[in-house]
């Protein structure tokens, strides 16, 4: 196996990162993942918690991973004296004390952190506004849902939040699927839809109410079974609302 140079490791993390982002904004569109990051953020920032519990930094569309300038080992004074074997570790001790009270002191800038989370905040709140008055499918939701996306996507989250929210989202999508799969048992097995039928009519239709009825009313053969599993079929559909 050929050997990363550290332009292909650069190459790799942007990529990473980039796949990082492009996650962050789809999941931006998921109900209720935003809020939960703001009300995890507005915990710390008011119980005493840490930023570093919530984000590690930002990664934005602009940031350049660029090598460390090679190092250039300071010229040799002929005139010092050797240092001892115990003076080096005596250094080394100082350096690793220095690197662990960094480590303790370094962590996501408060004030930037207040900034970014203060426009995802307030960009939820347009964004709800135009769900409830215009519906999600409408041009306005969708304008407003791309501009929420683009504030909360650079945000990097800690792995412990990003793995929650990628869970929330695969937990509910499985919940999804299992209702349409239900709707699917109700009409192909237990009404004698064509499986092809179903697959034909049904997408695109998942939360409407009124497609069943149609179906019920209509003069195909399953029609009066459709019927007759009207309330299952909406209950199920309810459930993915």
């Amino acid at each position: 196996v050929e050997l990363l140079t550290r332009e292909g490791e650069i190459e790799i993390a942007k990529r990473i990162e980039e796949g990082i982002r492009e996650v962050m904004g789809a999941i931006a569109h998921f109900p209720g993942t935003v809020d939960h990051i703001l009300s995890e953020y507005t915990r710390v920032t008011t119980e005493g918690g840490r930023l570093s519990d919530v984000l590690s930094g930002y990664i934005d569309p602009d940031d350049g991973i660029t090598p460390p300038a090679a190092e250039v080992p300071p010229p040799v004074d002929p005139k010092t004296p050797a240092k001892a074997e115990g003076d080096d570790e005596e250094e080394e001790e100082k350096d690793d004390a220095t690197d662990d009270e960094e480590e303790v002191e370094s962590g996501p800038d408060p004030i930037i952190a207040a900034q970014r989370f203060g426009a995802v905040s307030d960009q939820m709140e347009i964004t709800r506004k135009a769900l409830k008055k215009h519906g999600r499918d409408s041009k306005q939701a969708i304008a407003e849902l791309v501009a929420l996306a683009e504030l909360f996507m650079p945000i990097k989250l800690v792995p412990k939040q990003f793995e929650g929210l990628v869970e929330r989202v695969r937990s509910a999508l499985e919940r999804l699927r299992a209702q349409e799969r239900a709707i699917m048992q109700l009409c192909v097995r237990d009404a004698r839809m064509p499986r092809t039928d179903f697959l034909r009519l049904f997408p695109g239709n998942e939360v409407d109410e009124s497609w069943s009825d149609a179906l019920a009313k209509g003069k195909s053969k399953y029609a009066e079974a459709i019927a007759r599993l009207q309330p299952d079929i909406i209950r199920c559909q309810q459930k993915l609302s």
